[in-house]
């Protein structure tokens, strides 16, 4: 399985937090969270990673991708604030690393996920599904402050129904779906055709083009067939606020378990 993960932000809300390094080399328990998401797919070895140019000259990232995965493609593109769509497209222009007929992840650098990722596969499989969506519900602490994220209507059989950017489908956040960041396609042409769509039709929220609530509602509306894959554990790190908070906790009870 190809692994394309699209780390060519900013990082502003980081920046003005008074972090100096790239988000993805942020240290969260003693590792850098690319790290913990390329340790979501144990197993695969085709990576591709997509860099802020800046961030490639400026600090140690392109050691640390290669150190954490030796075979992987390293992508460097301009500097934006156009969201992970536009990274991706803008990558595909220099190297066309997707293959039409082959699957593929997308996901986000900021987060991380227990789970069995045979499983995952195995589901997609079974499921025949164009497109599958990492979520999760009930209570995970991020969900208790005032940030909205993008949230999902299901079926009985797990199948989107809807889904939408900064929205909440029910009055409280954790009853329903919230997409993790981590987006199977079952073929490479689904990404270019409905993420150049995206782009063409401007459909941009907050000044960026998601994968989550824009493009995958897009995709739904087109016909394809949305598989919503549950989690139970999700770690949460997109903000400064929300990687403190985790590891406030995750030192307190490593403190307490004598760790």
């Amino acid at each position: 399985m190809k692994i394309v993960i699209p780390m060519a932000g900013l990082g502003e809300r980081f920046l003005k937090a008074g972090y100096t390094e790239p988000k993805p080399l942020i240290k969260v328990d003693g590792k850098p969270v690319i790290e913990h998401v390329v340790g979501m797919f144990p197993g695969e070895d085709d990576f591709v990673f997509i860099c802020n140019n800046d961030h490639l000259k400026a600090t140690n990232l392109q050691n640390e991708l290669k150190r954490i995965k030796s075979s992987a493609k390293i992508i460097g593109i301009s500097q934006h604030k156009l969201g992970p769509v536009w990274t991706v497209l803008e990558a595909l222009k220099i190297d066309d690393f997707l293959d039409d007929n082959e699957p593929v992840i997308i996901s986000y650098c900021d987060f991380s996920v227990w789970w069995n990722y045979e499983d995952f596969k195995e589901t997609v499989r079974d499921t025949k599904c164009d497109v599958a969506v990492i979520a999760y519900k009930g209570f995970h602490p991020h969900l208790l402050g005032p940030q909205l994220y993008a949230s999902m209507r299901v079926d009985e059989k797990n199948w989107m129904l809807e889904s939408r950017e900064k929205y909440s489908f029910t009055e409280n956040k954790m009853d329903c779906f919230q997409q993790a960041g981590s987006y199977y396609f079952a073929r490479g042409s689904i990404v270019k055709k409905y993420f150049s769509e995206v782009v063409k039709k401007g459909l941009i929220v907050n000044g960026e083009y998601y994968i989550s609530g824009t493009t995958t509602q897009v995709m739904k509306e087109s016909g394809l067939n949305i598989y919503v894959y549950p989690l139970e554990n999700f770690l949460q790190w997109g903000t400064p606020k929300d990687m403190e908070t985790y590891q406030f906790w995750s030192d307190y009870f490593k403190s307490i378990a004598g760790k």
